[in-house]
């Protein structure tokens, strides 16, 4: 399972983010929206991101759910929790909304007078995305990339000291990688489609939900995307390549092993690749080839506009002949 990421929002943004309610006779209320709905993120390194209103649907539907209330994500200093009924998470108009009654505790206590007196202000929610169809990503004509998660799960709600810099599980290298593939993409000159060959563990694995994307998106251009992994040809990898690619029009899929070099797999099966994404070019360069032919495929170096990507595309035919 992956790491949740965690996001922060701050009541600058949005009073309703982190506030109390207190009515006579009743003991306070923590009360939150973690994340409002259609609101786009801060960059979050190379991209942000909205949820859509459906992200938690699934999530909500379940018989039951476990959301603790932390301060500061430490599970130590816990406030509240659904398994007790003391925290309560729906969906409302805004967002997903929080609202949890603090257990009479010294750390309750504590952080009810810090939100009191806005010594703190900032709440922060911790998620994960469900599989690679939780997520899309989009880029726009000025090279800006908007993630869009459609399917999470929630796994806590925090009241928070500092605004920290929001954590993603999308690293700057597969964000750089996927603009420079797309790019190769959306600008080539050439007059048929280009065939693809999509690296599987560390490339595709590093970002399911990035590549999906990709692969649409290539397909739909009118280009072909195959998968060549220095995996073994086991009836176990071969079906967790099936779960992986899913509905995808991966045409596709050679498992070479480590034993014998991309190209000369991709040739032996008759598949002439113009393109390569891959994060360890020196498993390409067939044994026939120069060793300096393999740094032509790191398409993670190339830059995505229209020049250089019709350059590199070109490049890149030049050492597949």
């Amino acid at each position: 399972m992956s790491q949740p990421e965690r996001r922060y929002l701050s009541i600058a943004d949005d009073e309703n983010t982190l506030g109390i309610e207190q009515r006579e006779g009743e003991a306070p209320k923590i009360r939150g929206i973690a994340p409002p709905w259609n609101s786009k993120s801060v960059d979050l390194g190379g991209f942000r991101e909205v949820f859509l209103p459906s992200a938690f649907d699934k999530f909500l539907a379940k018989r039951k759910v476990d959301v603790p209330l932390l301060f500061n994500h430490d599970p130590n200093q816990i406030l509240a929790r659904t398994t007790n009924g003391t925290l309560r998470i729906e969906k409302s108009d805004k967002g997903l909304a929080y609202e949890g009654d603090p257990v009479p505790t010294a750390d309750s206590e504590k952080v009810l007078t810090l939100i009191r007196t806005k010594t703190i202000f900032g709440s922060s929610f911790a998620f994960t995305v469900n599989g690679s169809k939780g997520e899309s990503f989009e880029e726009d004509e000025r090279g800006n990339i908007l993630r869009t998660i459609s399917d999470a799960t929630l796994w806590d709600v925090s009241p928070v000291t500092n605004a920290a810099y929001p954590a993603s599980s999308l690293s700057a290298r597969s964000v750089d990688l996927w603009k420079s593939a797309r790019g190769l993409v959306a600008h080539r000159t050439a007059d048929r489609g280009l065939t693809i060959s999509l690296d599987y563990d560390r490339t595709f694995t590093a970002a399911p939900g990035l590549w999906r994307s990709f692969v649409v998106d290539a397909v739909a251009r009118g280009n072909r995307v195959v998968c060549i992994t220095r995996r073994d040809d086991t009836d176990e990898n071969r079906h967790e390549l099936r779960l992986a690619f899913g509905d995808l029009e991966v045409s596709q899929t050679i498992l070479c092993g480590t034993g014998t070099q991309k190209r000369d797999a991709a040739k032996a099966a008759g598949v002439e690749v113009d393109v390569w994404i891959d994060d360890f070019p020196e498993g390409i360069v067939s044994t026939d080839t120069a060793p300096a032919a393999a740094r032509s495929f790191k398409v993670s170096t190339l830059a995505g506009a229209k020049a250089a990507a019709a350059a590199a595309v070109a490049r890149m035919r030049i050492h597949a002949g």
